[in-house]
């Protein structure tokens, strides 16, 4: 497992382009579905053996401080500087512009667990408040918890979608993208994004679990037994159908019935009516 996370580090870290940097949260994030595993990805990438073509001086802290680097802290400052990277002292200016963004990426409040569930199904890295740890001492109410994942849309440049009024008006203050999402139904609820001009995704996609927003991989040949473990599988369809596991719950998916269902369901609510929807 080990020797699998590295790579899944390394293979995140590939993706960072020339000029841009990321956090190791936000790779956690990316493979586990939680920050954390930051710990993790540190040590992770410590031990990357081709440093600068494996380019991990792209990693940063999430407060913006340029953080460590296995050929020094003054080499890593001077690499990012190189690519355009602008830094003072040891803090990146401009954090958030220079930030990464591979997707559309959402954290949404409590009152949206089901408009959540469904941007995962459609592939989307979506953090739900409720599946937010946050120690006890440091809240004191719901105003607190809205002040965590403001911040958090903030610090890893995430819409932020809200029911709350005041949220919302607080949010975009700070300069995060928002929206106040107004009905209650899930389905509307995705066309409002739409009338936002936010183009989500509208098939789903065997992509990130949509119980822990993990990202989760295809069970291969020879891993069989990881689904008979599951009293949910339908074991008669094992290597007739491709599966798939979240490694950090567990969960196993597969395009049966419920995939043809989500599919007609969007079909039916969204495909059609996309064109005519009005803006807002």
């Amino acid at each position: 497992m080990a020797k699998n996370f590295q790579e899944a580090v390394l293979n995140q870290v590939k993706q960072i382009p020339e000029g841009r940097i990321t956090t190791y949260g936000a790779i956690a994030r990316e493979i586990t579905g939680s920050v954390r595993a930051a710990r993790a990805v540190a040590q992770a990438v410590a031990k990357n053996p081709y440093p600068i073509i494996i380019p991990c001086h792209r990693i940063v802290r999430s407060n913006g401080d340029v953080g460590g680097y296995s050929l020094g802290v003054e080499k890593k400052t001077r690499l990012l500087r190189a690519e355009g990277v602008e830094i003072k002292g040891r803090k990146v200016v401009n954090f958030e512009k220079a930030l990464f963004k591979k997707e559309l990426r959402f954290v949404t409040d409590r009152m949206l667990g089901k408009l959540s569930t469904w941007l995962r199904i459609l592939g989307h890295d979506t953090i739900y408040a409720g599946d937010i740890n946050i120690e006890k001492e440091s809240v004191e109410g719901d105003e607190d918890e809205d002040k965590v994942i403001a911040a958090l849309a903030e610090h890893e440049a995430r819409i932020l979608l809200t029911r709350d009024k005041n949220l919302a008006a607080s949010a975009r203050k700070r300069g995060v993208q928002c929206v106040q999402i107004k009905t209650d139904e899930v389905m509307e609820q995705l066309k409002e994004l739409l009338r936002h001009n936010i183009n989500i995704n509208l098939e789903p996609v065997p992509v990130r679990c949509s119980e822990c927003n993990a990202r989760i991989r295809k069970v291969e040949e020879g891993e069989e037994d990881i689904l008979r473990e599951k009293n949910y599988v339908p074991t008669s369809m094992i290597g007739e159908w491709e599966f798939w596991i979240c490694e950090h719950c567990g969960r196993i998916y597969w395009e049966g019935s419920h995939w043809r269902n989500m599919r007609e369901k969007l079909k039916q609510n969204l495909f059609l009516k996309r064109k005519a929807l009005p803006k807002e």
